[in-house]
């Protein structure tokens, strides 16, 4: 016990001093993966449907599929991404996406009202932002912490939670004031100057490419990760919650308003959704550097079926206990996919497969409502609810069974040194 005791205090003091040397990246990949291509224009994308159907004659059909194309570019553009930035480094590829997101927010406000021109807009806005997503900014993080590795990760990712919090509610207001081109402009000066702050206080740290190279953090070498079962076999493990269950965040109103819940009230569970995904990405990153990693992610996917169980009653309190159990999992998802990669495969691939890995999930993830719908449509929402709880439940097994990442990572270190 007193062992174990001396090494935690150790691993503490180490995770503090890695927080207390590397505060500028943290807090700068924090900023700057907030304007996340993906992201922002999800958060933002309905406060503008309005404004956009009544003056240029868009129907909402023609704005969900450009908001669908925008998701599939970003999912095809992220693996190629991700090698340009093992390539050349990740802050010169964030840089290049930051500068051609902003130019293509910038476009899109001063379209006319073509369909055309308007989805060619947004399937270029998709390209150029492809650096924007997490893995970009996740590979950044994970050259500067080791020890803190986990809660590092949770906290960048949670820059997109709270842009999800914000962004409604100024999008909404600055379209209300003066109309959808301003508030494109609006957007591109908000990715100009968040990303380009964040990206600043990253680069007075100085490069990265000395810190990756340390032997901690170096990937096995010989047989390609992607040739190994262990990286696909943890991909089905994380696509399993976000496949099955990430949907409901699109028909959770509709299902509370089929139980009796009022608009107003089937709102305020919604809400609860936002406060568990910030919830979720701290404390699983903290969790992470603490518990065996395959534990945090059992646990973490297990609470999302409970949430799933849960949402078969009508009882209000079952309702808004399901809510934040399932807005737990979102939160959580992409800081542990994440710090598995790192450890498993180290940092050298780092962009490539966290790049492939985030664009099948994206694809999962779009792809849930769709799969939810067509269950409803067969036997109602309690057959979508036990077919979700149950292949949640699968993916949870699947990454309790996997080997711990520490472990793997301590084996590749002694191994190269």
């Amino acid at each position: 016990m007193i062992v174990w005791n001396i090494r935690e205090e150790k691993m503490t003091q180490t995770a503090t001093r890695e927080l207390a040397q590397h505060w500028r990246t943290l807090l700068g990949c924090t900023i700057a993966a907030s304007i996340g291509t993906i992201g922002l224009q999800a958060y933002t994308s309905g406060a503008f449907v309005p404004a956009l159907v009544q003056e240029t004659a868009f129907t909402k059909q023609q704005l969900s599929l450009a908001t669908f194309l925008l998701s599939t570019v970003v999912a095809v553009c992220s693996p190629f991404a991700g090698a340009l930035m093992d390539r050349f480094g990740p802050l010169r590829i964030v840089a290049f996406s930051v500068l051609g997101e902003a130019a293509a927010f910038a476009l899109l406000s001063q379209i006319p009202a073509s369909y055309g021109i308007y989805i060619s807009c947004i399937m270029l806005l998709a390209f150029l932002g492809a650096g924007t997503t997490p893995p970009g900014f996740a590979r950044m993080v994970a050259a500067r912490f080791d020890r803190a590795r986990g809660l590092a990760l949770g906290t960048m990712i949670s820059g997109l939670g709270l842009m999800a919090i914000t962004a409604p509610m100024w999008a909404t207001w600055v379209i209300g004031e003066w109309g959808w081109r301003t508030g494109y402009l609006i957007m591109a000066a908000l990715v100009a100057c968040l990303g380009g702050a964040g990206l600043l206080l990253v680069r007075s740290e100085g490069h990265l490419h000395s810190i990756v190279s340390k032997p901690s953090v170096q990937a096995a070498e010989g047989v390609s990760p992607l040739k190994r079962p262990l990286f696909w076999l943890m991909l089905v493990g994380f696509l399993a919650p976000a496949f099955f269950s990430g949907g409901y965040l699109f028909h959770l109103i509709t299902l509370l308003r089929e139980r009796g819940f009022t608009p107003t009230a089937a709102a305020e569970v919604q809400s609860l959704v936002g406060v568990a995904i910030l919830v979720g990405r701290l404390g699983s990153g903290t969790a992470l550097d603490r518990l065996s990693p395959s534990l945090v992610a059992t646990t973490t996917f297990s609470i999302s079926a409970l949430g799933c169980l849960l949402l078969l009653f009508s009882n209000p309190l079952c309702m808004g206990i399901a809510a934040l159990a399932i807005g737990l999992t979102i939160g959580a998802e992409l800081d542990i996919m994440a710090y598995f990669i790192s450890r498993y495969f180290g940092l050298s691939r780092f962009g490539r497969l966290y790049g492939l890995a985030y664009g099948i999930f994206i694809m999962s993830a779009g792809a849930s409502p769709a799969l939810i719908t067509y269950l409803v449509g067969w036997g109602g929402y309690s057959l979508a609810l036990a077919v979700s709880t149950v292949g949640t439940v699968a993916g949870a097994a699947i990454l309790f069974s996997l080997p711990d990442p520490r472990r793997i990572a301590e084996r590749q270190a002694q191994a190269f040194a």
